[in-house]
């Protein structure tokens, strides 16, 4: 029977350059559950996200991602079953590069297609640029998108290989309104959607935090805020000590939206 935990860090730091980047950070995310890593710039965000993604290792602690003990694993085959949407993915894109090629050389990890894709795979493509709305873009070349194609395409590519866990970092920096409040419809729809991977969001912007997230954990200068339920994890009290200024939370309609209480 497979585990239920998607991710299990036990009591990880990690240490570079003799200053500490995390310390003493636990987290469980089971399936079925969606998680928010939330903190201020220079609070751990991005290298928790790369220990999960199996680029480096916690200088302590214990970690296991989709149920592979680092140590004991092969972690560039554990990447292979984690999609990541990054600003750096998004950089190395070639701009004359296909939508269409784009998703399908997520199927074998690569950065432009060098493979040549079965015809399950442009079938599977096909799928997510329909479920993306990007069907009508397919053909055009990267460089010629809007920003919020451009990041719509990378999440399609993440998903390619169908992965268990989807791992999206700062999806929304660059978009304006209109292109960021598509790309979260987007992200609620695909964790609603049945067969799903487990997303892993992580952002600065409370805002972003979509219904379907349904777990969070708060980080501050490396150390956690707090950690568990969202309602419970993301309250002003908790956000005004992660970022050091006084903030009250008005939710509607399952979003939080920060709001600065300045005496």
């Amino acid at each position: 029977m497979p585990s239920k935990s998607i991710v299990n860090l036990d009591r990880i730091s990690f240490i570079r350059n003799n200053t500490i980047i995390l310390h003493d950070i636990s987290l469980k995310i089971d399936r079925g559950q969606h998680w928010a890593i939330i903190g201020p710039n220079g609070s751990g965000k991005t290298s928790l996200v790369s220990i999960i993604n199996g680029y480096h290792w916690p200088s302590e602690g214990t970690a296991e991602v989709l149920g592979k003990r680092f140590g004991s694993t092969d972690l560039r085959e554990l990447r292979r079953h984690i999609g990541e949407c990054s600003s750096e993915i998004m950089n190395m894109i070639h701009n004359q590069d296909s939508v269409m090629d784009i998703v399908l050389s997520g199927r074998f990890a690569s950065i432009g297609l060098y493979e040549t894709p079965a015809a399950g795979d442009h079938a599977r493509a096909q799928e997510l640029l329909e479920f993306f709305g990007l069907a009508e873009v397919s053909g055009r070349l990267f460089g010629v998108l809007s920003d919020g194609e451009k990041k719509k395409t990378i999440i399609a590519r993440a998903l390619m290989p169908e992965p268990e866990l989807l791992v999206l970092d700062e999806p929304c920096a660059g978009l304006d309104l209109k292109a960021r409040e598509g790309l979260l419809d987007a992200v609620e729809n695909m964790c609603n959607a049945a067969g799903g991977p487990t997303l892993i969001y992580i952002s600065h912007h409370i805002e972003e935090i979509i219904p379907a997230i349904t777990h969070a954990l708060v980080l501050r200068k490396g150390r956690m805020v707090a950690r568990g339920a969202k309602k419970d994890a993301l309250t002003g009290e908790v956000l005004s000590s992660a970022f050091d200024i006084p903030i009250e939370l008005v939710e509607r309609n399952g979003r939080f939206w920060p709001v600065l209480s300045f005496q």
